[in-house]
């Protein structure tokens, strides 16, 4: 998200979606390209988000979104983007990440045009096997869909626009040759009238000011500041309090937007401590590992990664990332991972493997190598289909995806079907249910938020913090 003339958003992280975030200072708003502008006496605030439907060759796709409009009956479309925002779309999955806060007259509008500036996305060669970064050409960069229904409201409540691409369908990859045509379907509603799950945002960036109250941090993502309230329902791991994390460190924020339009934390759990001994920022980056080294007696010594986003200043703007690993390193797992029964000791070195969702801090080298000082086990993104229909297992939901090809966990792994299992905190997405999961079919397309762990037989689990049906992209008008 981008500032605004004349604003001051005050918004915590960017990996997740549906919240008001605090807003001060606000005037009159300036008119973006492509419409009129949306700050009118009257208007209700409006949050934008964005989600994905993941590709499975696709480690990491960054778009530019240079101007989003909605059109009212009868009237002239308005702008509601104030700026260009580049976001990183293969990390989403069916979490939902906030792009901008604006204001919408109240009134009845039916469509949404959507402009994308630039597309690039790093994926794996299915010939060789390595990850390409390549810019995409833009075969249509803009796209108009029906909202459907229709946005219509006459208070000034906070509405939320909603925009959830299909990188399947926006990505045609040949070749060395990619072009993004943007394929989305679109909602919008009143978040007093959303349930808590559609309400839940998930930040993960550098801590900007703490207090016993409240947190800010500044996306790895966006680059934008976020800021949630902290109260005696905020879960922290064993050991830590407000008082214990320090400026500049890096946490993941699990959130929720309250009905006054402010955002709750409920949980965060630091990912690296911030200044290192000697006095050196600590840098981090989030993403996807692509190879591991082990020495002769099999310690894991070093992985490549590809970030998704990174943390700090001094972070290379390379399509990989070496990161160093030392016996001093230390493990981890966050909070929501924690409320899912996973344990951190669960995740360890012999843990990390090809295909993984990884969070690392460290201090970089002047060859551009990151010294991991921590290792967190992060969030990952698959989507594929039902290999058979959920089973109950005491309160859980076993399940098993069968992955497409290709995909990095099919060509790193060799994997054909991936395990999963659901428990009763996962939550649920796009109008799915714990019941309505129970009921779906085999060969049901679904995409998992969860947490990817090996045992020491092989077997490869995959933990589930979110599930959703992806939507079906809209036939853009005029077609």
């Amino acid at each position: 998200m981008k500032m605004a003339s004349n604003w001051k958003l005050c918004i915590l992280g960017a990996t997740a979606f549906t919240g008001l975030f605090f807003l001060a200072g606000c005037s009159s708003m300036s008119t973006a390209a492509g419409g009129t502008t949306a700050n009118q006496p009257g208007s209700a605030p409006m949050v934008i988000t964005v989600s994905d439907a993941p590709l499975g060759n696709i480690l990491s796709a960054k778009i530019t979104l240079s101007a989003i409009a909605v059109a009212p009956t009868g009237g002239s479309p308005v702008s509601v983007l104030s700026n260009p925002e580049t976001v990183e779309l293969s990390g989403l999955g069916a979490m939902q990440e906030p792009i901008e806060l604006t204001s919408l007259a109240p009134g009845t509008y039916n469509s949404v045009t959507v402009t994308v500036s630039a597309a690039q996305v790093t994926y794996l060669d299915p010939t060789t096997g390595q990850p390409v970064t390549a810019s995409a050409t833009l075969s249509s960069p803009s796209v108009t869909v029906a909202l459907n229904p229709a946005l219509s409201f006459t208070t000034t409540s906070e509405v939320d626009l909603h925009l959830a691409f299909n990188l399947a369908q926006s990505f045609a990859i040949s070749g060395s040759t990619v072009t993004f045509t943007p394929a989305i379907s679109t909602s919008a509603a009143q978040v007093e009238n959303e349930n808590n799950t559609d309400r839940e945002v998930e930040v993960t960036g550098m801590v900007v000011a703490i207090s016993s109250t409240s947190i800010t941090v500044q996306s790895g993502d966006s680059g934008q500041q976020f800021t949630f309230a902290i109260n005696g329902s905020t879960l922290f791991p064993s050991g830590v309090t407000p008082a214990t994390i320090a400026q500049n460190s890096i946490v993941q924020v699990k959130g929720q937007t309250q009905s006054d339009g402010t955002l709750l934390a409920l949980s965060i759990t630091p990912l690296v401590a911030g200044m290192m001994g000697s006095g050196q920022q600590e840098e981090g980056a989030k993403g996807i590992v692509v190879m591991v080294a082990r020495n002769t007696a099999g310690n894991l010594t070093s992985f490549t990664m590809v970030p998704q986003e990174d943390f700090g200043s001094m972070m290379p703007s390379a399509m990989t990332l070496n990161v160093l690993v030392a016996s001093s390193t230390t493990y981890g797992i966050n909070e929501d991972a924690t409320q899912l029964g996973l344990s951190a000791s669960m995740f360890n070195a012999s843990e990390i493997f090809p295909g993984q969702a990884v969070m690392v801090g460290g201090a970089m080298d002047s060859s551009g190598n990151l010294g991991a000082t921590q290792i967190t086990l992060g969030g990952e993104n698959v989507a594929g289909v039902l290999a058979a229909a959920p089973q109950a297992s005491g309160s859980n939901l076993d399940f098993s995806l069968a992955l497409p090809v290709p995909s990095f966990l099919s060509s790193y792994e060799k994997l054909v079907t991936l395990n999963a299992v659901a428990g009763p905190n996962t939550q649920y997405g796009n109008g799915l249910t714990a019941s309505s999961f129970t009921s779906l079919a085999a060969n049901t397309p679904i995409q998992v938020h969860g947490y990817l762990l090996v045992d020491q037989s092989g077997n490869y689990l995959l933990t589930a913090s979110e599930i959703a049906q992806p939507e079906t992209p809209e036939t853009p008008e005029g077609n």
